[in-house]
């Protein structure tokens, strides 16, 4: 796949089988401050064990989870990535099954004092408001602090394997999620009920919601700091009106916000559901052509990459296509061609002697059809050459260039 993000355990009910390249979940851990000074925290689901071998089995674990602000005062940093390290309690269900929390005395609720620090400086970092580039944040000493968002990030982190099963079983098998179900789970943790899941994984992405969701007004208004000019859009007094009044529409109440969130994750869910039901027909289907024929090795090396992915991913990679459609399937076509031409020479006597030109032609056709939601798909590859006057290992040349794409 295309994308750079890890599916965990939290969707193998729906999907048994599925690739480690996919889909990653988010939590808007806090939103504090005045306006001018606000900034929102994500919480990255994914955590990792960070024990040092000198402290396995001692009682007590470190566990890793990234939160990323975004601020929305000039003066601050357009975002800082923080891994945030926390000292957990060893907790391990022996059987691999759920944890029944009221019978554990030591377990880390969001609104405890938790012991944490930031894992610095390879893994921490704050991106300038002035050049967008990368300033590395310090490791620290371990403090212990109650600090809201801390001890809500430390109460996710401590209890990764609980919060793992509550998205887990949240997650339907038609692309639904159950929020009123996850809500009550998270909550026996001390966490909040309505705290928000988003599909959102990249920094990029918390930005872009950050402004468009939370601070839409500033950016109407053209009072976004935006010292580097990179969020610089020019309206027209009429397109700013518009847009206000779309905005102020979809803003007036909260549960707007709510559900444009919910609407995010649902979407991605569906998303990466169909991206994955794509990958395991195309795990079936092997080498081989939908009509069961053996595929040769140039579409076999294209399908291992190409099968099951989208026509902007394929277009993304191999460049602009030659375009065709007939009925419900599109025609992509790449095609590289080699042309030498003929010379004769000739003397006082005729025609002494002369090369007689070559021609290859080599060309890969992704043939694609609509999925469930109507995004198009590769369903099959074929990859012919033609030549004349040429030996075959110019024809090779050929059409490995025509797999390499652009």
């Amino acid at each position: 796949m295309f994308n750079s993000r890890t599916l965990f355990a939290v969707c193998l009910s729906v999907f048994p089988l599925i690739p480690s390249e996919l889909f990653g979940f988010s939590f808007i851990l806090q939103y504090e401050g005045e306006v001018d000074d606000r900034v929102v925290y994500f919480a990255d689901d994914l955590v990792l064990n960070r024990t040092p071998p000198n402290q396995m089995f001692s009682g007590t674990e470190w566990r890793q989870i990234t939160v990323t602000a975004v601020y929305e005062n000039p003066k601050k940093p357009e975002l800082a990535h923080m891994a945030l390290q926390f000292q957990c309690p060893d907790i391990v269900a022996m059987d691999g099954g759920k944890i029944n929390f009221n019978d554990i005395k030591n377990i880390v609720r969001a609104g405890d004092p938790v012991t944490f620090r930031i894992n610095g400086p390879d893994e921490s970092y704050t991106i300038g408001r002035s050049d967008l580039k990368p300033e590395p944040i310090a490791m620290t000493d371990w403090k212990t602090s109650s600090a809201p968002m801390l001890s809500k990030a430390g109460a996710i982190a401590c209890n990764h394997i609980e919060i793992d099963h509550a998205l887990h079983d949240a997650i339907k098998k038609d692309n639904s999620f159950d929020f009123d179900g996850f809500g009550k789970r998270i909550a026996k943790l001390g966490l909040p009920a309505d705290m928000a899941v988003t599909g959102l994984s990249l920094n990029s992405e918390y930005i872009e919601f950050a402004w468009d969701q939370l601070w839409w007004e500033k950016v109407l208004a053209g009072k976004r700091p935006d010292p580097s000019g990179k969020w610089s859009t020019k309206l027209s007094k009429a397109d700013r009106q518009v847009a206000l009044e779309k905005l102020k529409k979809e803003h007036q109440e909260f549960e707007s916000r709510t559900a444009s969130m919910r609407g995010n994750l649902l979407e991605s869910i569906k998303k990466t559901n169909a991206e994955m039901k794509a990958d395991l027909e195309a795990a079936k289907n092997g080498d081989k052509h939908p009509d069961g024929s053996k595929m040769n090795k140039y579409e076999a090396k294209l399908a291992k990459v190409f099968r099951g992915q989208s026509e902007e991913n394929v277009v993304e990679y191999m460049g602009n296509p030659e375009f065709n459609q007939a009925g419900n399937t599109r025609f992509l076509r790449y095609t590289q061609t080699w042309e030498k031409q003929g010379v004769t020479v000739y003397g006082a006597q005729g025609v002494i002697g002369g090369d007689a030109g070559g021609y290859a032609e080599c060309f890969a056709e992704f043939s694609l059809k609509p999925d469930e939601q109507g995004v198009w798909r590769v369903n099959d590859i074929i990859v012919r050459s033609d030549y004349e006057g040429v030996g075959s290992r110019e024809v090779r040349l050929l059409c490995n260039d025509v797999v390499r794409g652009k």
